[in-house]
């Protein structure tokens, strides 16, 4: 559970790395958090996603601010472009609220998303788990499913039998989670291969960068 680091899975046990960058192009974020100026109308009872140039913004309403960032494609945006492109999208109309100089003085963090997963989760004594093992982008929360379901996978494998596990139970086990992630890879896909949207350089590659008219 080191993060992106890997630290025991990929660094210390070696077990490789396998890049999701061929077909999930988004791999930086630029996050923050902003207050609230009318939280009566702005605190939505969901999680919106908005495209914009180069990827698309997140926007979750709490109790007390509302938590956003931009997921984009390093390849068609730079870091202060993307940073210009959020502060742009969070002082528009597609705000519930729109407030420039709230989008001006919002504080950022940039992130490099590392997307894959590693080849096998679980390596002699070793079990990846969570960022550790592999991250898909966060459109649909694929990060928090994909947790829960390797930790209840392992608590399964390792309640079989009194605890007695063997190579054939690791191998299950590794096979199951590169199915299930694999599955969510080309579900994240699809989000972008069926676009409609081709006005900028990103959504015409993300979407095949093919246009057929009826």
């Amino acid at each position: 559970c080191t993060g992106f680091k890997s630290l025991l899975l990929e660094q210390k046990m070696g077990v490789p790395f396998r890049s999701f960058g061929d077909t999930l192009l988004n791999d930086r974020a630029v996050a923050t958090v902003i207050p609230y100026i009318d939280r009566e109308k702005e605190l939505e009872n969901y999680t919106s996603c908005t495209a914009i140039e180069a990827g698309w913004v997140w926007n979750i309403p709490l109790w007390n601010r509302i938590g956003t960032g931009y997921v984009y494609s390093s390849k068609h945006a730079t870091e202060e472009e993307a940073e210009a492109q959020l502060r742009k999208h969070l002082a528009s109309n597609r705000m519930v609220v729109q407030n420039a100089e709230r989008a001006e003085q919002a504080q950022v963090k940039h992130i490099k998303i590392k997307h894959g997963v590693h080849v096998r989760s679980w390596e002699k004594n070793v079990v990846g788990i969570g960022l550790a093992n592999g991250f898909i982008e966060p459109l649909e929360s694929t990060g928090l499913m994909l947790t829960h379901e390797c930790i209840i996978k392992l608590i399964s494998t390792l309640e079989m039998r009194d605890g007695h596990v063997t190579q054939f139970d690791v191998d299950i086990f590794n096979h199951a989670f590169s199915e299930q992630i694999m599955g969510f890879k080309h579900f994240i896909s699809q989000h972008y291969a069926l676009s409609r949207r081709n006005d900028t350089p990103y959504w015409k590659e993300v979407s095949g960068g093919i246009t057929y008219s009826p």
